[in-house]
């Protein structure tokens, strides 16, 4: 009876929580626990309540009574971190995280919430927590490792050395002892690093090695070769021509100027299988050029093509991404299993949302490299998932990483937006994200798309903003050229160029984007072949013409859509674009990372 009765206690807490009565929630824990005070649930959710309120204190004591009760609940262990990060507790908050992981065995999605605290604590000191927690998610290979990667830049500007050699030095003598951390050469291996002053080292430590000056271990070579592979050899090109390949040694130094031919890699992974077995990072950096590259030269030749046309604009864009594949990538982040339906009521409270099919027919249009046709798939459980795209090679990388998690629900095919066949569809969720501003005619583009969604179907839409992209704008004419005709020689050089502006340029900021630290994302950042950006009044123009009924803008984080509903609560699903016009003006970064947002037909 006395556990019946804390049940229903417990439900009506919760509900009361959830409908933002916080009074009485409160309250109502506050009873339970006075007389069960070992009930970590309750002391968790008060805990959040009085968290939400400002109270930390509170918030504080309540956390740490739910893991006195339980010192294996995870959940407590997740919002005592957060609560630890959010009062800059960096190192405790780690350690926290770190705890609520290994309590669920180091799953994917464990450590996301661990790689997400460690975001949060840009570039603080973190110690070896900060070290485990950075290792245990590069070590995973469904971990969107890059999103903390201004606290990996902390971590290695503090190794002795590292920072840029003002003073001058012994480059390759620096990189060498930093790969002594095991996180440091975890780093280098596997993410790009967006620093100039790494940057430098690199090209310094190549030139030490193969000039003959200095001698260095395989598996330093290897880190230098792959951190050059990471960046797509963004770096100018080496002096001199590249050794023929016969044995591991050859292999590694022709790998620092430029990719192995995979034929000529796969074989080193044969003939030298014995010593690789004990040099990881020279396996990793052989099959990488290698069997990789292989299986996506396979996968290329056997995908199907939906169609094709003459419009030059693709045409264009299809030159650049099957040079420049983009994005690539490792890691992959889901968001967690949901269905469609639920979603849109999660993001959308306000809109009424028709029931979909329980196995919806799902389109990524300009689908890319495959990430986000992966992430969709891996959301919606059950859902048929086309992906199409214009570069074939995108592709190719896309279904490769498709195999490698082992994600069988999504179907790649060639296609031009443009010239879709009349047949294809219908979707309940067509996706175009960050691929109509590089049509010739966007709204058109957008126009075709909205004849493949079915009746009750929803879009969403990405596209850049004017305002937010300024320093895109200001280099696109320092570049005073058409960017079509750039060579990836002249992107190297232009690089430089751009790090040399000065600090006030309004240019300089493109240098401190992530993207202009690899080859394929600087172009895509800066000199892509065809660009055009949106502001909000077009943005509505489109919605209007189309006929289409906005549904809101998608945030990643909360607090923006709060902020909004406190400035506006006569519209508290955030629907009137005049206001969002008003609120950019006053805030031009506000959608950086593109006006992403929903739409129906009416």
């Amino acid at each position: 009876m006395v556990q019946e009765k804390i049940r229903k206690e417990m439900a009506e807490a919760t509900a009361l929580q959830r409908r933002g009565d916080t009074v009485g929630a409160a309250a109502l824990y506050r009873k339970i626990l006075k007389e069960n005070n070992q009930l970590a649930p309750a002391h968790y959710n008060l805990a959040l309540l009085l968290k939400a309120e400002g109270k930390a204190q509170g918030a504080e004591k309540s956390f740490r009574a739910a893991l006195a009760a339980d010192p294996d609940y995870p959940l407590a262990w997740l919002g005592y971190a957060r609560f630890l990060c959010e009062r800059e507790k960096y190192q405790a908050a780690v350690r926290a995280g770190l705890k609520y992981a290994a309590l669920l065995d180091n799953a994917p999605a464990a450590l996301q919430a661990l790689a997400d605290l460690l975001e949060q604590t840009g570039s603080a000191l973190l110690g070896p927590p900060g070290d485990e927690a950075m290792l245990r998610c590069l070590n995973s290979d469904e971990v969107e490792s890059d999103r903390f990667i201004l606290a990996l830049l902390a971590r290695i500007s503090r190794q002795a050395g590292v920072r840029k050699m003002a003073s001058g030095g012994d480059a390759l003598s620096i990189l060498w002892g930093a790969f002594n951390e095991p996180v440091i050469a975890a780093a280098f291996a596997l993410l790009v690093l967006p620093s100039p002053d790494i940057g430098e080292l690199l090209m310094d430590a190549r030139a030490a090695v193969l000039t003959g000056d200095a001698h260095a271990p395989e598996e330093v070579i290897a880190l230098i070769a792959l951190q050059l592979e990471r960046i797509e050899y963004a770096l100018p090109r080496a002096e001199g021509a590249p050794p023929g390949v016969t044995d591991l040694e050859s292999g590694l130094a022709a790998a620092l100027y430029a990719p192995l031919d995979p034929e000529v890699a796969s074989h080193l992974l044969t003939v030298e299988a014995e010593r690789l077995a004990r040099l990881p990072w020279c396996h990793l950096l052989f099959t990488r050029m290698g069997s990789e590259k292989q299986r996506e030269a396979e996968i290329r030749a056997a995908l199907p093509c939906l169609s094709k046309s003459d419009d030059q604009v693709s045409k264009r864009m299809q030159a650049q991404y099957e040079e420049s594949p983009y994005p690539r990538w490792r890691g992959l982040r889901s968001g967690g299993e949901t269905t469609l339906e639920a979603l849109l009521k999660r993001l959308f409270p306000n809109v009424s949302v028709s029931p979909f099919p329980a196995q919806p027919k799902l389109l990524v249009a300009g689908a890319g490299t495959g990430r986000h046709a992966l992430r969709t798939a891996r959301r919606f459980p059950g859902a048929e998932v086309t992906a199409i795209d214009i570069s074939r090679a995108s592709l190719a990388y896309g279904a490769r990483q498709a195999e490698r998690l082992d994600i069988e629900s999504v179907y790649f095919a060639e296609a031009d937006l443009v010239a879709l066949p009349e047949t294809f569809g219908p979707f309940d969720l067509i996706e175009a994200c960050g691929v109509l501003h590089h049509m010739a005619d966007p709204e058109a583009a957008w126009k075709g798309l909205l004849s493949h969604l079915a009746p009750n179907g929803v879009m969403k839409i990405a596209l850049y903003s004017e305002r937010a992209r300024q320093d895109v704008v200001a280099a696109r004419a320092w570049l005073g050229r058409d960017p079509a005709d750039l060579t990836l020689d002249d992107i190297r050089q232009l690089r430089l160029e751009l790090l040399a502006l000065p600090e006030d340029h309004p240019a300089k900021g493109v240098t401190r984007e992530l993207d202009f630290y690899s080859l394929s994302g600087c172009r895509d950042l800066v000199f892509n072949a065809s660009e055009q950006r949106f502001d909000i009044p077009r943005l509505a123009a489109a919605i209007e013409m189309l006929d289409l009924e906005f549904l809101g803008f998608e945030f990643t984080e909360n607090r923006v859509r709060e902020a909004y509903r406190a400035r506006h609560p006569e519209d508290p699903g955030g629907r009137n674009l005049r206001n969002w016009e008003k609120i950019e003006a006053e805030n031009p970064a506000l959608f950086r990372g593109m006006y992403q947002f929903w739409c129906r037909r009416k």
